[in-house]
């Protein structure tokens, strides 16, 4: 008994460094996505684009590796199907919020998403919105508020289909993490990665082939930035967060990854020579609190009890008392 507890608080220890190490490099695509909408490509066919790419050379870095990764059971389809839909409408609806309403009106609607997950999760997976989950909440959505300028009347915009598009990128956002929690539980993170790239990329395939963009016009500079969109904040940042949800719940998971509009605002600020007001700082340190708060009462509380098991541990409900699907594929 005496060995199982700092194994078990270890593997959460682990996912929230996941977690918040993918929140980083998601807000990477502050920079690389700044240059990538100077171009004339329309930003719907980048993301697409981007997908595949990350679909691509996943696929094959994972053939080389172990090709069960690449298969799944058929019975499973329809969990790979909806996982992948909700990835696409997490791109489209954000690319649609942008497009119809502000960037800043935009980043404050889709850092909602931790909300969406505790109550989705709650309703799914059976996690409980204790108090100390509902004050991390707080002290992210507050903080991301006022780290994108969300007190600034004229950095907003009303468009009504703006903001449906607004809320419906959370949405399926938390979807995706809903989703991806389930899928874990019978799959290496890397296989759920793989096809909710390949099958998001199907769905907005369809939509960029029914416009008028085409690949034949997207200049060479542009894909390099496309390859870079692809390793980072779409490999690297969700093969992390999915990763992560085999150690810790959908709903810590997510607010440990609230890290990143603070993480955008500093890559900003060092590559592209945007400033941080006061308020602002006050919204990163609003932020890191609640990030930090959320993992140092669950290790503190599950440290304190190195017995608990079950329920307490969140096994049979949430899959965070589970063996990793990755060390699963193994045995």
């Amino acid at each position: 008994m005496s060995t199982q507890a700092p194994a078990h608080k270890s593997s959460r220890t682990l996912g929230y460094l996941l977690a918040v190490l993918a929140g980083c490099l998601w807000a990477s695509f502050v920079v690389i996505g700044r240059l990538l909408a100077a171009t004339a490509v329309d930003p719907l066919t980048i993301v697409t684009l981007r997908l595949a790419t990350a679909f691509v050379i996943l696929a094959g870095v994972l053939a080389v590796v172990d090709r069960r990764l690449l298969s799944f059971a058929r019975r499973d389809l329809p969990l790979f199907l909806s996982y992948g839909l909700c990835q696409a409408a997490n791109f489209a609806f954000y690319f649609l919020a942008i497009k119809y309403t502000t960037g800043t009106t935009a980043v404050i609607l889709m850092y909602t998403y931790p909300a969406f997950v505790a109550g989705l999760a709650r309703l799914f997976l059976g996690e409980r919105l204790d108090r100390n989950k509902a004050l991390a909440l707080v002290c992210v959505l507050s903080g991301c508020f006022l780290v994108v300028g969300g007190w600034d009347p004229g950095a907003l915009g009303y468009s009504p289909a703006g903001i449906a598009a607004g809320f419906a990128a959370p949405l399926g956002m938390a979807a995706a993490s809903i989703l991806g929690k389930r899928a874990v539980r019978r799959y290496s993170s890397w296989t759920v990665v793989l096809w909710g790239f390949g099958f998001g990329t199907l769905f907005l395939g369809a939509v960029v082939l029914a416009g008028p963009g085409t690949v034949q016009t997207i200049p060479g500079e542009v894909w390099v930035g496309i390859l870079l969109a692809a390793l980072i904040p779409a490999l690297a940042a969700h093969g992390l967060f999915t990763k992560a949800l085999t150690y810790i719940e959908a709903t810590r998971a997510s607010l440990a990854a609230g890290i990143e509009p603070v993480a955008g605002a500093v890559l900003a600020w060092l590559f592209l020579g945007e400033r941080l007001g006061a308020v602002q700082w006050l919204g990163a340190a609003a932020v890191l609190t609640g990030v930090i708060s959320i993992q140092a009462t669950d290790l503190g509380r599950r440290s304190a009890h190195p017995g608990q098991g079950g329920a307490a541990a969140g096994g049979s409900k949430t899959g965070a008392g589970l063996r990793p699907a990755d060390e699963r594929w193994s045995s």
